[in-house]
């Protein structure tokens, strides 16, 4: 199982490129000509897929349309991720559940978290905690944890500054997962971009596959782009 770190760092190298490959003017990766085959993925974590990320998925985000299809489509055009669900976190018990069961993502532009965050909290008290602990204290983790991963030399010195800032957060544990707290309950995510790059590597890694694979599939690549 790769290391918390080690993820941090794949989710980080994939928003910098996307980044660099915008400013560049790069050309986009040509799908395969297979794009819906399910044996092109490569999973960030192989036991994530059946063990860790929840089948039903509640979402709060202030693009909410759009992430809500960009996930379905995902989960449609992906054979092995039959049997998933996400919700509209909008809608007041859009889905109450045993413990355990579902999973929520909240996805959200600085400025915009207020509102989102209200509403989603409102609906789902239990969330609360882990928003405002991610707002008061992940964001700044985020951030050393970037200038850590430069001084490693992970990540070049010319990078730019870190602007997406995520977190999963588990029931039992608050850094790291164990045998018996696998399943995530909730993944923050707060960015500080003015369109979808950060979403567009959190997407994928919802359910555990590797950025760049799910692009290189084109099962995650946005249709409408």
């Amino acid at each position: 199982m790769l290391s918390r770190c080690m993820i941090s760092a794949v989710i980080l190298l994939a928003a910098y490129s996307s980044a660099v490959a915008a400013v560049e003017g790069s050309p986009a990766r040509e799908p395969p000509s297979d794009p819906g085959a399910p044996w092109a993925i490569e999973w960030s974590m192989p036991d994530r897929k059946d063990e860790m990320t929840p089948k039903t998925l509640i979402l709060c985000s202030d693009h909410m349309d759009e992430h809500l299809r960009r996930y379905r489509s995902l989960i449609e055009k992906s054979g092995v991720l039959k049997g998933y669900t996400i919700l509209d976190g909008s809608k007041l018990g859009a889905y109450k559940s045993a413990a355990g069961s579902v999973g929520y993502i909240v996805s959200t532009h600085k400025g915009n978290e207020d509102q989102t965050v209200s509403n989603c909290v409102a609906n789902y008290p239990e969330l609360e905690p882990l928003v405002t602990d991610f707002i008061a204290k992940g964001i700044r983790a985020k951030q050393d944890e970037f200038q850590n991963l430069i001084k490693a030399g992970i990540l070049p010195k010319e990078v730019l500054p870190l602007q997406c800032y995520s977190r999963f957060y588990y029931p039992t544990e608050d850094h790291y997962p164990t045998k018996s707290t696998k399943q995530w309950l909730a993944l923050i995510d707060v960015n500080d971009t003015t369109d979808n790059r950060c979403f567009d590597v959190t997407l994928p890694t919802t359910f555990g596959i590797h950025p760049f694979s799910c692009e290189s599939a084109g099962i995650c690549v946005d249709d409408r782009k």
